[in-house]
């Protein structure tokens, strides 16, 4: 029996029914485990959840930490088993439980995980549905013209998200963006014409490194200005600082200061 995977999953529903919520948590943990072993990620990912929230109810409000963990290798399993909209919800419930922990990084992972599996589910519901396979019924409507708007829209800001921040909790990332955009902006300065007091001078690229730094701080001293084609190039590397610099400041204080 204690090597059937099978016959601790129906022993793990049995002792649910009677409310047995610390021997069903460790027979669903168990067979989890056993069909994690064979290979059975999607058996594996439903009894991992089971056992989770058969931890959540025994605990109360107090520790939540095995059901933390968990719902994350429930997650991890349901991505094995092909559906990503599952394992996104199964992460989020990592996360959450995280939270109530006090768990702030293993939080921020799990959030981090649930927004790109969501992300990558929706990816996959617009351009090669065939490639879903859900574990249970899914729960973002898949009918129609606004059903389909509905995910392109959200998969496109959620990789706006991934791209910009990492969904809030990798701070390097709008950092480098704003590395990047100096140094591709000074580039354009250092061809394009700039003006010294009024008068067209030919820059160095000291120069036009200088005045990008000052652009993208918005400090804007006056000495060298932006003419012809550098000046749209000004506005935009201002425009991208508006974005950058607050969405810098919000996930630093999101990935730090929580520790």
């Amino acid at each position: 029996m204690e090597n059937d995977p099978q016959i601790l999953e129906k022993e793990a529903h049995r002792l649910l029914a009677e409310e047995k919520f610390y021997d069903a948590y460790l027979s669903f943990s168990k067979a989890g485990e056993l069909y994690k072993g064979g290979g059975r990620h999607k058996e594996a990912a439903l009894c991992l959840a089971s056992a989770a929230s058969c931890w959540a109810i025994k605990s109360g409000e107090r520790i939540f930490y095995n059901a933390s963990r968990a719902y994350e290798e429930a997650a991890r399993e349901s991505e094995l088993a092909g559906d990503l909209e599952y394992a996104s919800l199964l992460y989020r419930q990592a996360a959450i439980n995280f939270e109530r922990d006090m768990e702030f990084l293993n939080f921020s992972d799990c959030f981090y995980a649930s927004k790109e599996c969501l992300r990558k589910f929706l990816a996959r519901s617009l351009f090669a549905p065939q490639k879903i396979h859900p574990i249970g019924a899914a729960a973002l409507g898949t009918q129609g013209t606004n059903g389909f708007l509905k995910r392109l829209w959200m998969w496109f800001s959620l990789t706006v998200s991934f791209l910009l921040w990492g969904h809030g909790e990798r701070p390097v990332r709008p950092l480098g963006f704003g590395v990047l955009l100096i140094f591709f902006s000074s580039m354009v300065y250092w061809h394009g014409p700039l003006l010294r007091g009024g008068v067209p001078f030919e820059p160095t690229f000291s120069d036009a490194f200088y005045f990008s730094m000052v652009t993208f701080t918005t400090v804007g001293y006056g000495d060298i200005t932006a003419a012809g084609c550098c000046r749209p190039m000004a506005v935009f590397e201002i425009f991208c600082t508006l974005i950058v610099a607050p969405l810098f400041m919000i996930a630093l204080t999101r990935k730090y200061l929580r520790v």
